[in-house]
């Protein structure tokens, strides 16, 4: 009898499984909260809100909504899964604000996002450099340059360009590289498809957040016979440029006396040079000669890589203010 009773309740519990494991998987919804950080900054009730559902890197769906009175929109339904995720994009004053992915965990039925949006400006006096280092090394007969500045917008206002181009599209942060540069490539904060490319250089048509950010870019420029000219204009206000040279070979002229030189791990002799305070207009000049075009050991940049924040570290305190006169 008790073995019948058992084999009674294994019974049950396995014509019980099919249906527990075909229950669907509940659909997740998601509150997107929109909230303006400029301040008396104008309402986002009616804001555009866009949805962007990917699997892993590629999109697989977007929806639309609008933000309410309560400063949010809701999506509700959304698959949810492994790899799956959710962006929202909000669009305030003709400008878009992102916020980070949000995974769709389908143990969760109710997520948030959250998108911080600001009112836009085209006063670009609030946009300027902090610090910008321009780092050169040789690269068989090419000179490998690769570029490090800190955007600061002092403001509570994204920035855009007033000037716009020829497909209406703002011109917000432009930049001047050296004639004849090639194979540009940007990280970081610059994102490829808001990125235009001139003869000059290149714009971005990306609004500028408040706050500071890191750009990152780097570029080539063939040897001339010789000497090879560099120049670029600055285009923002700048106070802090310096300028590093690996020259196992050859010779940086035109800026004077380096500041200070140090040897890297490998013997290679490395100097620097270092301006303030440059206006939007100031060219920086020199030649690189004496180059023979025999190619330097690649590991000798990841080294200078390695001891680069050293030398900021030092370079910053030397230069800094005096302690009764702090920056702020």
């Amino acid at each position: 009898m008790r073995l019948l009773v058992i084999t009674a309740v294994l019974a049950a519990s396995c014509l019980s499984l099919p249906g527990r494991a075909s229950e669907p998987t509940p659909p997740t919804r998601i509150l997107v909260e929109v909230r303006n950080h400029t301040a008396s900054g104008t309402a986002v009730a009616g804001d555009e809100v866009t949805l962007y559902l990917y699997r892993g890197s590629q999109q697989i769906d977007s929806r639309s909504a609008t933000v309410g009175e309560d400063g949010t929109a809701v999506f509700a339904g959304l698959p949810a899964g492994p790899e799956v995720s959710a962006v929202a994009r909000v669009k305030h004053q003709n400008m878009a604000f992102r916020s980070q992915p949000v995974a769709l965990d389908p143990a969760a039925t109710e997520l948030s996002a959250s998108v911080q949006v600001f009112d836009v400006s085209t006063d670009a006096s609030k946009l300027s450099i902090g610090m910008h280092h321009l780092m050169v090394a040789l690269r068989g007969a090419t000179l490998e340059f690769t570029e490090f500045m800190q955007l600061s917008n002092s403001s509570d206002q994204a920035v855009t360009g007033r000037e716009r181009d020829g497909q209406d599209r703002p011109v917000v942060l432009k930049i001047v590289l050296p004639k004849g540069f090639h194979d540009l490539k940007a990280s970081s904060y610059l994102e490829p498809e808001a990125l235009v490319m001139t003869e000059e250089g290149f714009y971005d048509t990306m609004a500028v957040p408040p706050g500071d950010h890191q750009i990152t870019f780097s570029y080539k420029v063939d040897l001339g016979r010789g000497v090879t000219p560099i120049a670029k204009t600055i285009t923002l206000p700048t106070a802090h440029l310096m300028i590093f040279w690996e020259h196992g070979q050859g010779a940086l002229e035109g800026l004077g006396a380096p500041s200070d030189r140090l040897v890297n791990a490998d013997g290679i002799p490395i100097e620097y040079y270092r301006r303030t305070d440059l206006r939007p207009g100031d060219e920086l000049a020199f030649q690189i000669a004496g180059l023979k075009g025999k190619r330097s050991d690649v590991s000798t940049w990841v080294v200078l890589g390695a001891v680069f924040a050293a030398i900021l570290i030092v370079a910053l305190l030397r230069f800094r203010s005096p302690p009764a006169e702090p920056e702020p």
